[in-house]
């Protein structure tokens, strides 16, 4: 995929975590919303949705700018968010951001429960991207700083904007990343996951899940039983202002041998649950696209073609390849 060449102002801007140049007005890898199409699904009409995704001729709202989000960084690092089949709006939000071959990444899932959950996700990726920069040689802790503020500000919303916010307060989980070098800091809270998918062999979940069926498990409960349980996939971590002390977990490792270090939201791994089957269906990705942003959008129509069920971000920074 071809893209416009930095200006002298891009590579500041994209430090500050900007989405737009604003001297020459190119993306950044932030993320810029996929253009909206022009014909509206909903009465057929041709033509007629606007750019704030209304349509001209029925009214109704065709798509909206986060229905479809990707961050380019050529063969840096890439990510796609998309709303997926059967939500109305995307919840989910992801933050990427590279200096030379030093990458930050975060992927936010709104817990839909929640008002305003869309928000509690932006708002947590703002704010752990921007606080990441300054990432110092100790990326766990510094990791862990940047989710505690994010956790901070989510927490604020309830008593911002719509009081309706107070009687459900905005949250979402998260998982981030810093790469430098062949080192990966990593912190969650939640269920979004960090992955290490090797050239060869199984994926290794590098976080552990805050939710109900994992900490069954770790009680003795049979894996295959708890992960049935109608509260499988009930968290047990988030950020929000009903969420208690923010306390992140972290970890960090050096990529020694080639792979990709994968972030996503359970809108992909819960049609990929066993560690081979997702790590197949990461390198097939990869793969049979040019990119690792073709690679990215491949994953994403996967997971809406087992169905969709629910916001889907995934994030590729490779390690040790040709392309890294």
């Amino acid at each position: 995929m071809s893209s416009q060449p930095d200006c002298a102002v891009c590579g500041d801007e994209r430090a500050a975590g900007a989405a737009f140049c604003e001297s020459c007005g190119k993306p950044l890898a932030t993320g810029a919303g996929r253009a909206l199409g022009k014909d509206c699904p909903s009465c057929g009409a041709a033509g007629v949705v606007g750019d704030d995704g209304y349509c001209g001729n029925c009214g109704l709202l065709a798509a909206r700018p986060r229905d479809h989000v990707e961050a380019d960084a050529g063969p840096i690092a890439a990510a796609v968010t998309d709303r997926g089949l059967r939500h109305h709006r995307n919840e989910d939000a992801m933050w990427l951001a590279t200096r030379g071959a030093e990458v930050d990444v975060v992927v936010c899932d709104g817990v839909s429960a929640s008002f305003d959950p869309d928000v509690a996700s932006e708002t947590a990726v703002e704010v752990t991207g921007k606080l990441l920069i300054t990432a110092t040689a100790e990326l766990p802790e510094s990791i862990a700083a940047a989710i505690v503020a994010a956790g901070a500000a989510v927490a604020a919303l309830a008593g911002a904007g719509d009081p309706r916010r107070a009687s459900s307060n905005p949250a979402c989980t998260i998982v981030a990343a810093c790469v430098r070098g062949t080192e990966i800091g990593y912190g969650w809270v939640g269920d979004s996951r960090g992955y290490w998918i090797p050239a060869e062999g199984d994926a290794v979940q590098l976080t552990e899940d805050d939710s109900w069926a994992t900490h069954a498990i770790s009680l003795g409960v049979d894996p295959q039983s708890a992960w049935n349980d109608p509260k499988a996939h009930a968290i047990t971590g988030w950020l929000g202002a009903d969420a208690g002390p923010v306390r992140p977990r972290t970890g960090a490792f050096f990529a020694e041998t080639p792979g990709h270090l994968v972030l996503c939201s359970d809108g992909l791994w819960n049609y990929l649950t066993e560690p081979a089957e997702f790590a197949d269906t990461v390198r097939s990705a990869l793969r049979g696209s040019a990119s690792l942003l073709e690679a990215g959008r491949a994953l994403i129509d996967f997971a809406n073609a087992a169905g969709g069920s629910d916001n889907i971000t995934v994030a590729l920074v490779p390690l040790n390849t040709s392309d890294s």
